[in-house]
């Protein structure tokens, strides 16, 4: 899988945001939340001080035994009450109010305002309107169970969400004076005064603020990233950029290429060794050039005095193996007329051994002048149509008596007539100098066995034996020149020009084939050779 890759100054742009944005995010995340209990901490101590401001209120009518209002005035209105207690004046009735009542008639007024409500309960009042609901009964029972001095509790969603709260009205000697006969002594709860803030405006402005906090949050984390990766790219970013593109173009073999980093600081000192580096390698340059023109002149001047040579000793050697052919041809008349002339065992033995040797120094003579001839790119080729199978069955017939000799078969199964553009006498040479090898490397008893195939367009012959076999490291040189190997039974002693299988390597790519060789020590090889089906003009 490939590694995905970016570049330094996105790793930098995502290493700041990733540092910025959660810190940010938290100390935002925190003011929010400070903000909201701040609003909350807001509410119940606006409801603590309205709760005591009533409370207040109330004692202060407790203390004065309750205040007196005009029954016909506006205030006074649906109003129950459960004391007769009248003045009369000349402006009229006035009715003795008692805190509960004053308590009613400002509750009534706030709900009108739609500001806040409050509310007196008791869990055995004498007047029913003053029956707790499910919080405030809950809320009494707390101040008498536990001794609370306070109880608060949110309801409601969205606009209507409500905050309530109750604090506990406890019973001194002005309350006694009316509520005695309900059992309740100096101290005890006698009921309680909740006050509800409708909070829902608040939380939505509230809202608002942790938006816009959000917002401007998110905003100064984009401003403090932007500011960050300018400076960053032009502290840092761009004097690398610099330096990477000029990197580029000394790679690309541009050694003028200079950097121009003026930041005052260590970019700038890395700029100016670098360029000193690449004066350097400048100079190297030029240094090396001369001298690899120097040594390519001396080169080449070396290179035609071996080609010179090189030619002499080809037109050398192609002229002298020439001439040696006319002396051994006459040497070899004169060896063939001994043969019927002479008699005698040990006249005879010493011939043979002539002959032997005449043969070899022949056969040497004509392997260097085909040799020679090939090199020198000399040789006369005479390409024609030609039966590759029927080629190879002529020399195995021909060579027949040779392996019989050293008691080795030869294996070959005629498939049909297989065709192939080659030089015939040359072939036939190549085939001749495969065989022989294959019998000169084979232990006495074994089989040599030949394949033809044709394939698409070429045909493939292959000889195998059964003989010593050829080392890994010999495989790779045995069709260099002069390179010989030993044969079956000479005790490791080379026989051979070391020319036959270079001769054949180059009949074979004259003829635009390969040739090759597959061996493993000890266990016989295998020499393949492939020839075009087509003119090597098609």
């Amino acid at each position: 899988m490939r590694k995905m890759q970016f570049s330094l100054q996105w790793k930098f742009l995502m290493s700041i945001a990733l540092i910025i944005f959660p810190i940010l995010g938290i100390i935002f995340l925190w003011i929010s939340v400070q903000h909201e209990q701040q609003s909350l901490d807001q509410i119940r101590t606006q409801a603590r001080a309205l709760a005591r401001q009533i409370v207040l209120t109330r004692q202060w009518i407790s203390d004065c035994g309750g205040v007196m209002v005009l029954r016909r005035s506006r205030g006074a209105q649906n109003t129950v009450c459960y004391y007769d207690d009248r003045l009369e004046t000349s402006r009229g009735t006035y009715q003795r109010f008692t805190p509960a009542m004053v308590t009613k008639k400002l509750s009534q007024y706030s709900q009108r305002q739609d500001m806040y409500q409050f509310h007196l309960a008791s869990l055995n009042p004498l007047n029913p309107d003053n029956r707790p609901d499910d919080f405030e009964k809950r809320a009494l029972e707390m101040f008498q169970r536990e001794g609370l001095t306070e109880v608060s509790a949110f309801k409601g969603q969205g606009q209507e969400q409500r905050f309530f709260y109750m604090v506990p009205l406890r019973m001194d000697d002005t309350c006694l004076e009316c509520h005695q006969q309900q059992g309740f002594t100096r101290g005890a709860v006698g009921g309680g005064l909740s006050v509800i803030l409708p909070i829902g405006k608040m939380r939505a402005a509230v809202g608002r603020d942790q938006l816009k906090l959000a917002v401007a949050g998110v905003g100064l984390s984009i401003l403090t990233i932007f500011t960050l990766f300018v400076l960053l790219r032009r502290m840092v970013i761009r004097p690398l950029q610099e330096l990477e593109g000029v990197t580029a173009e000394i790679s690309a073999g541009n050694l003028a290429a200079r950097v121009n980093i003026s930041t005052g600081d260590e970019f700038e000192k890395l700029g100016q060794a670098f360029n000193s580096m690449a004066r350097s390698l400048a100079d190297s340059r030029e240094s090396l050039e001369e001298k690899i023109r120097q040594a390519t002149r001396e080169l080449s001047e070396a290179n035609s005095e071996l080609q010179s040579l090189d030619k002499l000793k080809s037109d050398f050697l192609a002229n002298m193996s020439h001439e040696l052919r006319s002396p051994l041809t006459v040497i070899r008349g004169g060896v063939d007329y001994l043969n019927r002339t002479i008699q005698g065992v040990e006249n005879r033995r010493y011939l043979a051994v002539i002959d032997k040797n005449l043969a070899r120094l022949i056969h040497l003579v004509s392997d260097l002048f085909d040799f020679t001839r090939i090199e020198a790119d000399k040789a006369d080729w005479c390409f024609e149509k030609e039966n590759v199978s029927s080629l190879v069955q002529e020399v195995v017939e021909i060579i027949g008596p040779l392996a019989k000799e050293k008691d080795i078969a030869i294996t070959y199964k005629y498939p049909t007539a297989i065709y192939a553009y080659i030089d015939l006498e040359r072939i036939e040479q190549v085939l001749v100098n495969l065989i022989e090898n294959a019998i000169k490397f084979s232990e006495q008893g074994t089989t040599i066995n030949i394949v033809v195939k044709e394939h698409e367009d070429e045909v493939q012959l292959a000889v195998s034996d059964q003989g010593v076999g050829i080392s890994e490291e010999n495989l790779e040189v045995i069709f260099e020149k002069f390179h010989t190997l030993p044969s079956s039974g000479s005790r490791g002693r080379h026989e051979g020009t070391g020319l036959g299988l270079a001769i054949c390597k180059g009949i074979i790519e004259a003829h635009g084939g390969e040739i090759w060789a597959k061996s493993v020590a000890g266990e016989g090889s295998v020499f393949y050779f492939t020839l075009p089906t087509k003119k090597q003009n098609d």
